[in-house]
């Protein structure tokens, strides 16, 4: 049995859902903050907590106060987004001790970076696009395709099709690429 101020919002009442947005959401983005030490990554995890509340809401799950469930829920995201920081870091890191070792100049740093740009930049123009909104802007699959106007499915497809011509097109560039491919390689 889901607390009295939850049960409203899984019957879809949209009303209740924005009363409880309002109410929590500025100090959910300062507990954000003091995990992600951003405030535009601490909103967009909360703003993605209370997109997926909404898009859950038939199957939420609420056991303790709604409160009490909404910041661990954050509290989660944030550790997750600061896992993935680490992460990020470490293997560029792990890029650039590589670039050391193997004497490569910075012109030829350069020159790689270049052909992965004109790599992209070859795609035709759709796969192109998720690609980058993917992989520039961060976005999930979803987001790519209520932006783009396109099914999930489509995006699917497409990153696909371009994270396959990019492998192809820059086979040589292997220890270069692990950035480029690294993040999100499924629906997000």
């Amino acid at each position: 049995m889901l607390p009295a101020d939850v049960a409203p919002i899984a019957a879809g009442d949209r009303a209740a859902f924005e009363a409880l947005f309002r109410l929590h959401y500025a100090p959910l983005c300062a507990f954000a903050r003091g995990y992600v030490k951003d405030a535009d990554q601490a909103e967009d995890l909360v703003q993605d907590l209370f997109f997926r509340l909404w898009l859950d809401r038939e199957k939420l799950q609420v056991t303790t106060s709604v409160k009490a469930y909404l910041y661990a829920a954050v509290r989660n995201r944030c550790l997750s987004a600061v896992k993935t920081g680490a992460r990020v870091r470490a293997l560029n890191e792990e890029r650039d001790d590589r670039m050391q070792q193997e004497g490569r100049t910075e012109d030829e740093h350069t020159e790689r970076i270049a052909r992965v740009q004109a790599a992209i930049e070859a795609l035709p123009e759709e796969r192109r696009r998720v690609f980058k909104l993917s992989r520039y802007e961060g976005l999930k699959y979803q987001e790519i395709a209520e932006r783009l106007g396109i099914s999930v499915k489509t995006v699917e497809n497409q990153m696909g099709s371009a994270l396959k011509t990019l492998r192809a097109e820059l086979a040589d560039l292997v220890p270069l690429l692990p950035w480029l491919f690294w993040l999100g390689e499924g629906p997000g």
